[in-house]
């Protein structure tokens, strides 16, 4: 539907060219279905200067005291669709005079086109001045009137063809495209990703050009992945298009789950045509002979992707012919050279900070330690009773001990903390005086059996653990907050009604305790 205007809106176009990339702190919804304003298109396009289309010398700084919605009568993007304004909308000012303020905009082609660019309209074919136009005229010449003058262009033809039908209008109406009425559509780049957030300008999401992967989102959803499981954020940028990385693929491909076996398959013709050249371009002779170190050492998982363990293996065990005709040395990484390396390398695997898989498999970990490792996936259930358990091998991942109390503390929480409920897994605790006790975790309870003489009741462990282990006493956060000491000051350092000390160590003398390098 068209209106007829006579004049353009003055209404401030609110952005610059160079567009800011979307805030964390003012971010609301877009309402791809409101009128189209800068902040429709901020999210995905952080320059909007000049137009990508070749056929047109336009850029939006020369038009910012144009509100955006009078050349956009509608989301540019919808559908699967990119709708650029028509000729039309820019003669709303092109070539319009505005009473003293003279023309408001040139109207001449070669101001908006480029000198090759053939201005002859591909509907306007060999015999268009004949029947072809007369036939298109019947729905309308106003639209004629954008390039033609209705007297020489015209008038003059029609009288020397002796066609009888009437002069042409004085001049052409500008118009402008009256949006229709459209439910609110709201996308929210910053919300976790959707499919509600796609389905306006992308309705068939399985629509792909044929390239470097085969992929339908169709098998995905059947097994009910969430949209966030690939894409951690919305993939339009302010500046660029997230696209997902194969590494998002093999949290799935590859994977043995267990009984389900593999959740899906790591075939590389599986998701890549067979035109497609699998061996990355940087994989040269030089790099495969040993310039691969660095990338290896640096990300480990982007070797692992298409490379098994057995693969580097080969040429690191040394005796190896490589690409460059060289013999492989055997490699063995710097850190597993030092003597205290026996003893650093289970936290390191524990907190996957190494890539120990790579050349080392559950045989291998077996020659020192006598418990299975890495532990199989019943072994909470079953470890109790595994033949060769040994202290020392837990100890070496476990130090804290904190990895089992989770286990085998939880079903005692609420136990009152006396003698008989800790001697039975603890019969180092019977040992009198409880401060002779070594092991200084069982000491530090033990000294408490008895607090009922002086509390009136025993404690639990909830009275002074918000988690387990040493960093779990009264302390919310042990990285940014000291120990709530308010609780262990009603004994230490404190005198009962009869005027005698109940509990030793008052004031920083109980931190010292524990903490011996404090300077207090």
């Amino acid at each position: 539907m068209l209106a007829v205007v006579a004049f353009v809106s003055t209404a401030a176009f609110l952005a610059a060219p160079i567009l800011p990339a979307r805030s964390e702190v003012d971010a609301p919804p877009i309402d791809v279905t409101a009128p189209v304003t800068a902040s429709n298109c901020t999210p995905c396009h952080a320059v909007i200067g000049a137009s990508r289309n070749p056929r047109v010398l336009f850029n939006h700084a020369s038009h910012l005291i144009a509100d955006c919605s009078a050349c956009h009568f509608t989301n540019p993007h919808e559908a699967g669709k990119t709708t650029t304004p028509p000729m039309s909308s820019c003669f709303t000012c092109h070539g319009l005079t505005h009473g003293p303020t003279g023309v408001i905009a040139s109207g001449e082609c070669i101001d908006c086109h480029p000198k090759k660019y053939p201005l002859r309209p591909v509907s306007h074919v060999k015999d268009w001045k004949v029947k072809p136009h007369a036939t298109a005229s019947k729905a309308g010449v106003n639209g004629c009137l954008l390039c033609h003058d209705p007297v020489t262009g015209c008038d003059t033809c029609h009288i020397k063809e002796n066609v009888n039908v009437g002069p042409m209008p004085a001049i052409y109406l500008r118009t402008v495209g009256v949006k229709p009425d459209q439910p609110s559509v709201l996308v929210d780049p910053d919300a976790p990703v959707s499919m509600s957030q796609c389905g306006f300008c992308h309705p068939d999401i399985d629509t792909f050009k044929a390239g470097r992967i085969i992929f339908k989102h169709e098998d995905h959803l059947k097994r009910d992945y969430q949209c966030t499981a690939c894409h951690p954020v919305f993939p339009h940028r302010p500046a660029s298009v997230d696209k997902n990385s194969m590494r998002a693929c093999y949290r799935c491909h590859g994977l043995e789950h267990g009984a389900n076996g593999a959740v899906a398959t790591e075939k590389c013709e599986a998701c890549h045509p067979k035109e497609f050249k699998l061996t990355p371009a940087d994989h040269t002779v030089t790099f495969l002979s040993g310039q691969h170190k660095e990338r290896a050492l640096a990300d480990g998982g982007y070797c692992t992707m298409c490379h098994k363990a057995s693969v580097c293996v080969k040429c690191h065990n040394g005796g190896t012919k490589l690409a460059s005709g060289k013999t492989s040395l055997k490699v063995i990484p710097a850190d597993h050279r030092k003597p205290q390396w026996s003893s650093q390398h289970g936290p390191l695997f524990l907190a996957q900070k190494g890539q120990c898989a790579i050349c080392h498999d559950s045989k291998s970990c077996q020659t020192c330690h006598q418990t299975t490792m890495p532990h199989p996936t019943d072994w909470l259930a079953a470890h109790a009773k595994s033949k060769g358990l040994s202290g020392p091998d837990c100890k070496v991942c476990h130090k804290e001990r904190e990895a089992c109390q989770d286990c085998h503390h939880a079903t005692v929480r609420s136990v009152e903390l006396v003698a008989k409920n800790c001697v039975k897994c603890h019969p180092e605790m019977k040992k009198e005086p409880a401060t002779s006790i070594k092991n200084a975790g069982l000491a530090e309870h033990a000294v408490h059996f008895k607090v009922a003489e002086k509390k009136g009741k025993p404690y639990v462990c909830d009275d002074c653990h918000i988690g387990f282990g040493s960093t779990g006493v009264r302390v919310d956060n042990p990285l940014t907050g000291p120990h709530d000491m308010r609780g262990c000051y009603d004994c230490h350092g404190s005198l009962d009604i009869r005027n005698i000390l109940i509990a030793p160590w008052p004031g920083s003398e109980l931190c010292r305790r524990c903490h011996t390098d404090l300077k207090l």
